[in-house]
């Protein structure tokens, strides 16, 4: 059963994940970018500051020119008036300098201020102005982008009215630059992307801008363009999803470059709104609202100017309904919470009467606890006696067969030793009688090793773990090695005895053939060996075997 649970909830988290559309992921993380957007900006005003502090150390004008255009590109897309200055700045020094390259490529900068301000006519007279066959190359591409920013602004400003000849103007600039471009590039890709979006040749579009990837890297203002551009291309096949996915990259992007002059994050909160997310459509609606006044540029704030009311009236009526359900809510709220009063009073009533019942049973319970554990403790007394009981018996049989063993074999030799001497006086070998009945010291040796070794086989079958229990006793260096040949050194013969019950020094000297002083050493020098060398010692000894054992 548990597994089949399991089972589900595994697949319906399964299904709640894979469920989840890229979209949703990727607005979450542009929702957790807007809330570190100040840590951005400040990042990039660090950026400009330490680029400022070396004006203080300029050496010459050319340095100074190469400062000016650094500051001109930093707030190129950061703040509006401050791009304007550095670039009047840096056109200042480049006619000091009287160098044509810095004028031009100076001029072709303010012209592209120029337009992101609005200032279209502005910004054109700035670019003709300009002697283009003077040009390097790469401020030949710079002097078309310039002109083609300048129609694409132009043509966002006018919201479609009146745009036919600017788009004439602004294909043909286009065409002029894609000529100059290098293949494997960058702008060659965006610009020929855009040329095969306007010409609904959509998968030569597609192929081209995902393959531009590889030459810009991630949170640049080129990454964000790109992203930009891939979303329009999704717009123009009515690829909505698409569009967005890629509208919040390209917001993403703008985030962390802090970039303030952009357009994804303003274009995605009209997406979100046509959808029905008035609250995110709001937060991003003014979030491009504030990056428009941050840059300080009039096309942006008129651009929003036209969407924002309609957004955050939606925003306020959603917010006036969420109100009301509020308030709703808080009446069914109120009414629950009188009948869960009610129903707390009743509970705690009967509550009580239950305690009440609960305290008779406990009482009873306690009792008949009292009368288990008492038969229990009678139980494992008479499980205890049982187990003593088979324990002495177990010992008393293995005695008997030891007993019966050595009888047997004592018997054996005797029988034979009678046979032997009736032979031999039968033959009158009387002085082989003599010698075989008179012992010498070798003999009461030999008989009395024999007498050690039945003496041991017969105790280790009846204790095989005897000395192991010792062991357990004793320190680890002072433990005795254990082997399986059945044989007990001095020591633990003595021991052996003991664990018997044969505990007076006289008894145990008489059966083993040693002094008294011999056995009283053997004693004292294995209690010495004890990890606790008290009077317990012998008595943990006796106890080896047994059920109160302490193995």
């Amino acid at each position: 059963m548990f597994k089949r649970f399991y089972i589900v909830l595994f697949l319906g988290i399964c299904q709640l994940v894979f469920s989840q559309k890229p979209i949703d992921s990727l607005l979450a993380e542009l929702d957790k970018s807007i809330e570190k957007e100040k840590t951005y900006t400040h990042q990039k005003h660090t950026k400009i500051n330490e680029l400022i502090k070396k004006l203080n150390s300029v050496q010459n004008d050319q340095e100074l020119y190469g400062i000016y255009k650094g500051l001109s590109k930093y707030y190129d897309v950061f703040i509006a008036d401050s791009a304007q200055y550095y670039t009047v700045k840096s056109i200042s020094i480049a006619d000091k300098l009287n160098n044509k390259s810095f004028i031009s490529e100076s001029n072709i900068q303010l012209a592209r201020i120029k337009a992101k301000a609005g200032m279209f006519p502005v910004a054109l007279d700035i670019l003709k102005k300009i002697d283009k066959k003077s040009l390097q190359h790469s401020q030949l591409v710079d002097y078309y982008k310039a002109y083609l920013e300048v129609y694409i602004y132009w043509i966002e400003y006018q919201d479609g009215r009146d745009v036919n000849d600017l788009i004439v103007e602004k294909n043909s600039i286009q065409d002029s630059l894609i000529k100059i471009l290098p293949k494997e590039s960058y702008e060659y890709a965006i610009n020929y992307g855009i040329k095969n979006i306007e010409l609904k040749n959509f998968k030569d579009a597609e192929t081209s801008l995902l393959g531009a990837f590889k030459f810009v890297k991630k949170d640049t203002r080129e990454f964000s363009i790109l992203n930009s551009i891939i979303a329009y291309l999704y717009e123009s096949q009515n690829k909505t999803e698409k569009q967005k996915e890629f509208l919040a990259r390209s917001a993403i992007s703008d985030i962390h470059a802090a970039v303030k002059e952009n357009i994804a994050l303003r274009t995605l909160a009209i997406l979100l709104f046509d959808d029905g997310d008035n609250t995110r459509a709001n937060l991003y609606i003014k979030q491009s609202l504030e990056d428009a006044n941050f840059y300080n540029a009039r096309l942006r704030n008129i651009q929003i100017a036209r969407v924002l009311p309609i957004i955050d009236k939606a925003y306020q009526l959603d917010k006036e309904k969420q109100e009301k359900k509020l308030r709703l809510l808080l009446i069914i709220v109120s009414i629950l919470s009188v009948v869960l009063l009610i129903a707390i009073i009743f509970v705690i009533n009967q509550i009580k009467k239950v305690s009440k019942a609960k305290k008779e049973l406990t009482k009873t319970n306690i009792k008949l606890n009292d009368l288990n554990n008492e038969l229990q403790l009678a139980n494992e007394r008479q499980a205890l006696t049982n187990r003593s009981l088979a324990e002495a018996n177990h010992i008393k049989e293995e005695y008997i067969k030891s007993f019966l063993e050595i009888c047997t074999e004592y018997i054996d030799r005797l029988e034979n030793f009678k046979s032997i001497v009736n032979r031999k006086i039968k033959t009158g070998q009387t002085a082989d009688i003599i010698k075989m009945t008179t012992s010498s010291a070798q003999d009461s040796t030999k008989e009395l090793k024999e007498l050690y070794n039945n003496f041991d086989k017969a105790f280790l079958k009846i204790y095989p773990n005897f000395v192991e229990e010792i062991n357990k006793l004793l320190r680890p260096e002072e433990q005795y090695p254990t082997n399986n040949d059945l044989n007990l050194n001095q020591e633990l013969r003595v021991f052996a005895l003991i664990r018997l019950g044969v505990t007076n020094n006289n008894q145990i000297a008489t059966f083993l053939h040693y002094t008294l002083r011999t056995i009283y050493n053997y004693r004292s020098k294995v209690k010495s060996k004890a990890i606790n060398p008290d009077d317990n010692f012998e008595l943990l000894v006796q106890k080896i075997g047994t059920s109160q054992s302490l193995t």
